[in-house]
């Protein structure tokens, strides 16, 4: 198994470009032939689908994070638990638990499986403290 596919590098900076809201940065990640899943639609994209999507999610928001994040090793890749939050043009932070499941091919996103739980968001507060459900504890 690769060191990157157990640290999750390639990951940690397919999220650093959506947070800066640079969606090329973010699908350099991906393999060309990649494909993301949703668990909410059980549509599997294509990279012009990811684009589009992530395209959208950059422009209806004015700041996205990836935080409390959790990841263990696969054959394959890794499997990553995380709070994705972001804040609407209006102000208002929602967030949302996030689990992934990731496979790596020669360095690059191959496939992400992405179980969002949407039904599940929440508003968070400006002095909300921790937001993770402890699991490392």
């Amino acid at each position: 198994m690769a060191e990157e596919t157990v640290d999750g590098a390639v990951i940690d900076r397919c999220f650093a470009g959506l947070e800066a809201g640079d969606v090329d940065a973010a699908l350099a990640c991906l393999a060309p032939d990649a494909t993301v899943w949703h668990g909410f639609d059980r549509v599997a994209h294509d990279l012009g689908g990811v684009r589009a999507g992530w395209e959208k999610l950059v422009a209806g928001t004015s700041h996205r994070a990836v935080v409390d994040v959790r990841r263990a090793p696969t054959p394959t890749g890794f499997v990553q638990q995380h709070l994705l939050t972001m804040r609407t043009h209006t102000g208002i932070r929602l967030a949302w638990p996030v689990c992934i499941v990731v496979r790596i091919r020669a360095g690059r996103i191959s496939r992400i499986d992405e179980y969002v739980d949407r039904a599940g968001h929440f508003t968070l507060s400006e002095d909300r403290g921790r937001t993770d459900p402890k699991l490392g504890e």
